[in-house]
């Protein structure tokens, strides 16, 4: 829009300095009789008792500093009918013509007929009639009349310009035809003191497919300064826009659309509302403020406070906002992006979520790059924030799996393939009603939905209703939201009990558990395979202890009861009544233990924080 409004500019100065110019210098005249320089022939009749003058061929008068031209003068006392090739002079810059024309110098003014232009420097304009009363101060065309400054021309069926108050009015049709725009309206009104044009009727700006639209407003012509009101909307380069008031400020190069803006670009597919936009088109950065919706393709967001930057491509959000970039919705306290790199920070409260892989991350601040879809989150959601701990929530069964630690990162392995890999570390901890864990670090591959347990100092341990499995590394397959299969690699050891007195343990190198219903049925133990659980009757009395020891073994269960067990190789063992193995204590296995403390009962016990993190700032 700013050319439009620069062209505006050259355009209005000129007609008003002209007509304010003629007007001035007639005013200024304090001789009281028309006076008669020359003529070729001068002829008296008497007309009503009193002597009228006629004067013909190359007439020459003077009133004061006007001079005037006509082939034929009638002077009636103070008047001057004036006809043909009349020209009116005043000083060296103002110049008036027509066919005819009456000059009245007792009422000091004066009609001009026929072919009437008016003339100073290049600026001219044409009318059928013109009139400026000398006392009132104001210059009037009545039936049309065209002003041209060069190549600009504008047309009006009405004109006024009032001297006293500097103000002039263009009214019916008015239309402005310049090689650059074209502007249309019924009336306009112009201060030449303050140098403001006022829109004061429905008017429509076209140039090179754009156009704007008002129905008042104002332009600032010293200052470059313009406010379009009334309806105000325009179309450039396909985009349209719209709002309750359009300002503009060619000092600041700033436009703003304030109240109900509404910005569109419908063959791309954007548009941005908003209660004001504000943008600089010497920076090229825009401000979106107050209820903020911006729309494209591929995205949504919501917001109060949003800041662009043209140049480096880089979008801002204060204030909660919301981001909607499938498969992510994003909300926090404030956002950033940069479009051409791809990168993005999140910080404050932020809630994302992943509908493709139906997660979502809590946390304090999340770091993430649109290209190669990294998420990477740390701090805490709540007050404690870059001193707490991220959180994710993922649907299982029905039921929520709470993940945390002192940093989440997710990201996909390629570009061809939705394989996301999930990293957690240090200090993992799981928990859902029915299965917690704990371990260093953590590794989930979604295309296979299976789970890495790591130990750097402790043993990864999951707990699964009444028992534990641990071992140095522990991978867990899921498969429809649920546990399908459990590897234990490297002393592995599974304790369950059911009264928290006698504990069941199986141990060995290698440990296979699989799952039906989220329950243990069946272990595959390889690797000096070693099992002592106890015997229990149909009343749930304990009866004797079982102790079996082989090269390889597999186990089946049913209600967390050994049901069957098949050995492959040697196995010793032997089954012991409670009497001899004694029922205060339970038996154990070497290596065995059973953690409590750093099971997590609660969300809450997932989310403690063990050591202190350095505090973080967003870039």
């Amino acid at each position: 829009m700013r050319f439009l409004f620069s062209l505006l500019v050259c355009l209005w100065i000129w007609p008003t300095t002209l007509l304010a110019q003629g007007s001035t210098t007639l005013t200024a005249d304090t001789s009281k009789n028309v006076k008669v320089e020359s003529s070729l022939l001068g002829e008296y009749f008497l007309k009503e008792g009193r002597y009228v003058q006629k004067l013909s061929g190359s007439v020459r008068l003077r009133h004061g500093n006007v001079l005037i031209f006509c082939d034929t003068a009638l002077l009636d006392l103070n008047d001057a009918r004036l006809m043909g090739n009349v020209l009116i002079e005043q000083g060296d810059t103002l110049r008036l013509y027509g066919d005819s024309a009456l000059y009245r110098g007792d009422v000091r003014d004066c009609d001009m007929f026929g072919a009437v232009a008016l003339v100073r420097g290049q600026q001219e304009l044409f009318t059928n009639e013109l009139h400026y009363d000398f006392q009132q101060k104001l210059a009037t065309y009545l039936s049309g009349g065209t002003l041209t400054n060069g190549t600009s021309q504008m047309t009006s069926s009405r004109g006024y310009y009032h001297v006293e108050n500097k103000t002039a009015y263009f009214d019916g049709e008015v239309v402005v035809v310049d090689p650059e725009f074209t502007m249309r309206t019924d009336s306009l009104q112009f201060n030449t003191e303050t140098q403001l044009v006022f829109f004061v009727a429905p008017t429509l700006i076209s140039q090179r497919g754009s156009k704007l639209y008002c129905e008042s407003g104002f332009y600032d012509l010293e200052n470059d300064f313009a406010v379009f009101e009334g309806n105000p909307q325009y179309e450039q380069d396909g985009q349209r826009g719209r709002a309750r008031r359009i300002r503009y400020s060619e000092a600041s190069k700033e436009y703003v659309l304030d109240g109900d803006a509404y910005v569109e670009e419908p063959f791309e597919g954007r548009s941005v509302s908003a209660d004001v936009i504000r943008y600089n088109a010497e920076t090229e950065r825009a401000i979106f403020l107050g209820n903020v919706r911006y729309k494209d393709v591929e995205q949504q967001i919501d917001g109060e406070e949003v800041y662009y930057d043209k140049r480096t491509q880089q979008y801002q959000l204060r204030g909660r906002s919301r981001v909607s970039d499938p498969p992510y919705i994003i909300e926090a306290d404030s956002l950033a992006f940069n479009t051409e790199l791809g990168n993005g920070i999140a910080l404050g409260r932020v809630d994302w979520r992943d509908t493709s892989q139906d997660y979502t991350l809590l946390a304090h601040r999340v770091d993430y790059n649109r290209r190669t879809s990294l998420v990477y989150a740390h701090g805490a959601f709540s007050e404690e924030q870059e001193k707490g701990r991220p959180l994710m929530l993922s649907l299982m069964e029905g039921d929520t799996l709470f993940l945390s630690a002192d940093t989440l990162l997710s990201f996909k392995l390629d570009t061809l393939t939705d394989d996301r890999v999930l990293l957690a570390y240090p200090d993992v901890r799981i928990f859902k009603k029915d299965l917690q864990a704990s371990c260093d670090s953590l590794v989930y591959h979604a295309a296979d939905s299976l789970f890495y347990f790591f130990k750097k100092e402790n043993l990864p341990l999951i707990w699964a209703d009444t028992s534990q499995f641990s071992a140095d590394t522990i991978l867990l397959r899921m498969q429809s939201g649920r546990i399908s299969e459990m590897l234990l690699r490297e002393n592995s050891l599974v304790v369950q009990s059911e009264d928290g007195r006698m504990y069941n343990q199986i141990k060995g190198r290698f440990n296979t558990v699989f799952f039906e219903e989220n329950e243990a049925r069946e272990m595959h133990v390889e690797g000096n395979a070693q099992a002592l659980y106890y015997v229990m009757d149909d009343q749930q009395r304990y009866i004797g202890l079982n102790r079996s020891e082989c090269g390889e073994m597999r186990l089946y269960f049913e209600q967390s009861q050994v049901i069957g067990v098949k050995f492959y190789g040697e196995p010793t063992g032997k089954i012991s009544p409670m009497r001899q193995v004694g029922i205060t204590e339970t038996q154990k296995l070497d290596g065995f233990f059973w953690e409590t403390e750093r099971r997590p009962r609660s969300v809450e016990d997932v989310l403690k924080r063990k050591h202190p993190r350095p505090s973080l700032e967003m870039e």
